[in-house]
C-alpha cells in the first residue's frame, strides 16, 4: 500500500555567516524521518539530501551553481525553519527561530553530477542544555512540578516553559542544583514525581506510586506522570485495525488501518521478576536519625493508579505468599534523604534546627517509581500506519488485533493483543512519493476496557 507524500510548507536553513537563508526543498521533498520519545527531552529530525550543485548561484560571476556545504552551509548549530502537513491537514509547525538546530552533517558522499549527505537536526534546547551560563547552581525550593518548569524556564530559558504540559505532583523539593545541567537534573526530578491522584487503593498516591516523564514533541515540553499518561479522561483517542481486507476497507469508528505490526517483544516475565515489577524490599538508612527500616513494596494486582487495560497480567501461585501477594524478586538499600532541608531563604539557624526532617522520603519514592516503569512498560508491540501527524509521544491510541482461532468469522482479539497503548517513541517518515508513521508501543495491562 502507498500513501501520500507529505507535504513540506517550509524547510529552510540560515546561514551562520551571513543573512541569506535557503530552501532545502530543491526541486522535490527530501527523505525525512522525525522523532520523538518520552525518553528523550528533545526532538529530532533526520533529513537525506541530495544535492545537484546548483543549490545557491555561485558567487564568481559565473553565473553556475553550486552545492550547500560548498557555499559554507551545514556548519552545524545553524537555525532550521521547518513545517510539514499530512494530506488531513495535520501538521508539525517547528518553524520559529527558537525551534530547531543543525546537530551534524553526516556523510557527503560526491558522485559524478550530485553529492548526498545527512543532516541531524534536533531542538534549539539541545544545544542550551550544554552551556555552562545555563548550569542549575541555584536553590531550588518547591513542588517537584513546579521546579521542573522553573528549570525549563530559568536554566533553560526556553519560550516553551509557559506552555509546558504538567501534571502537579503532591511532594516537593529542596535541594541545590550541584552545577548539574538542566536536562540531568530534570531526569532525576522526573523519579521523585508524586502525582495528585487516587490510585485504585482508593487511597492517595503518597507511598503507593511515583514517577514522571520529562520529554519534549512538536507542540512543546511535557512532564507527565506515568499513571495519568493512560488516563483516558478528555483525551481523543484515535484507533486503528489490523485486518486482511482492501486497503481502503477501514471499518466505521476507526481512523486507519495497521499496515505492518510486530509483537515478537509484547511480554517478558523474567524481566519483570529480575527488575523487582511485581514486588521489592527497601531497606532504608537514616544516617541523621540512626534508625534502619525494611519495607516491602508490591503490586495489588490492579495496577498502583490507572491502568490502560482491564487487568494486568496473572503470575503463578508459586510466586505469592501466603496472602496471595507477590514474593518480592529485587533488594534495595538505600539512605533517607534526611538533614539536607533546605526550603525557601532559610536562615542558618533554621537549617540547623531542621537538621533531622526529611527532604524527600525516598519509602514513598524511590521503589514505587522503579516498579511503576517497570509495569507501565509491561507489554510491547511496534506498528507501521499511514502518516498522522497529529500524533505525539505519550498520546494513547486503541489497536485491534485480529484473534487468533479458528473460527468462521474472525473478530478482534478482547484479552490479550487488543486494547489501548501510550506512544513510547515515533517516527514519521516521508519521502517524494510516501509517508508512514512508525510506533513504539507499550501498555501496563491485558484486555479492553469497555468503559
Amino acid at each position: 500500500m502507498t500513501a501520500n507524500a507529505l507535504q513540506f510548507n517550509k524547510f529552510e536553513m540560515k546561514s551562520n555567516v551571513d543573512d541569506r537563508t535557503v530552501d532545502l526543498r530543491g526541486n522535490g521533498n527530501p527523505i525525512i524521518e522525525y522523532r520523538e520519545s518520552v525518553f528523550m527531552p528533545y526532538v529530532e529530525i533526520t533529513a537525506y539530501i541530495v544535492d545537484t550543485g546548483n543549490t545557491l548561484p555561485a558567487d564568481d560571476g559565473t553565473g553556475a551553481g553550486i552545492g550547500l556545504l560548498d557555499d559554507g552551509f551545514g556548519q552545524g548549530t545553524e537555525t532550521i525553519l521547518f513545517n510539514i502537513e499530512d494530506e488531513r491537514g495535520n501538521k508539525i509547525n517547528l518553524a520559529r527561530n527558537t525551534d530547531l538546530r543543525v546537530a551534524s552533517v553526516v556523510g557527503d558522499y560526491q558522485g559524478f553530477h550530485n553529492s548526498s549527505f545527512q543532516l541531524k537536526i534536533v531542538s534549539k534546547e539541545a544545544f542550551d542544555n550544554t552551556l555552562l551560563k545555563n548550569r542549575c547552581n541555584q536553590k531550588f525550593s518547591g513542588k517537584v512540578s513546579a521546579i521542573a518548569r522553573a528549570i525549563v524556564k530559568e536554566n533553560l530559558k526556553s519560550p516553551k516553559a509557559g506552555s509546558m504540559n504538567i501534571d502537579e505532583t503532591l511532594n516537593d523539593y529542596h535541594a541545590w542544583g550541584e552545577d548539574t545541567t538542566p536536562f540531568e537534573l530534570l531526569l532525576h526530578m522526573q523519579q521523585l514525581g508524586i502525582p495528585n491522584i487516587q490510585t485504585s487503593k482508593g487511597k492517595t498516591a503518597k507511598g503507593n506510586t511515583a514517577g514522571y516523564l520529562f520529554f519534549q514533541t512538536s507542540h512543546g515540553y511535557q512532564f507527565k506522570s506515568l499513571d495519568k499518561l493512560y488516563d483516558t479522561t478528555g483525551r481523543t483517542i484515535r484507533k486503528y485495525i489490523e485486518n486482511s481486507k482492501g486497503d481502503e476497507d477501514i471499518p466505521v469508528g476507526y481512523d486507519g488501518k495497521i499496515l505492518w505490526a510486530d509483537m515478537s517483544k509484547s511480554v517478558d516475565a523474567l524481566q519483570q521478576f529480575e527488575t523487582g515489577a511485581w514486588a521489592s524490599q527497601l531497606h532504608v538508612f537514616n544516617e541523621v536519625a540512626k534508625t534502619y527500616e525494611v519495607r516491602d513494596l508490591k503490586s495489588s494486582g490492579k495496577g498502583n493508579g490507572i491502568t490502560a487495560g482491564r487487568h494486568l497480567p496473572k503470575i503463578n501461585s508459586d510466586y505469592l505468599d501466603d496472602d496471595g501477594e507477590p514474593l518480592p524478586t529485587q533488594k534495595q538499600r538505600v539512605r533517607q534523604s534526611a538533614g539536607q532541608t533546605v526550603v525557601g531563604f532559610d536562615t542558618l539557624e533554621a537549617q540547623v534546627e531542621k537538621y533531622q526532617e526529611i527532604n524527600y522520603n525516598v519509602e514513598d519514592i524511590i521503589q514505587q517509581a522503579q516498579q511503576n516503569y517497570r509495569q507501565k512498560m509491561n507489554t510491547s508491540a511496534e506498528i507501521v500506519i499511514e502518516a498522522d501527524l497529529s500524533l505525539s509521544a505519550g498520546d494513547l491510541i486503541f489497536c485491534e488485533f485480529p484473534e487468533l482461532s479458528t473460527k468462521v468469522t474472525p473478530i478482534g482479539s478482547r484479552t490479550r493483543k487488543s486494547g489501548i497503548y501510550m506512544i513510547a517513541d515515533l517516527c514519521h517518515y516521508g519521502d517524494v512519493g510516501n509517508s508512514f508513521t512508525g510506533l513504539h508501543l507499550v501498555r501496563d495491562s491485558y484486555g479492553v476496557k469497555t468503559t
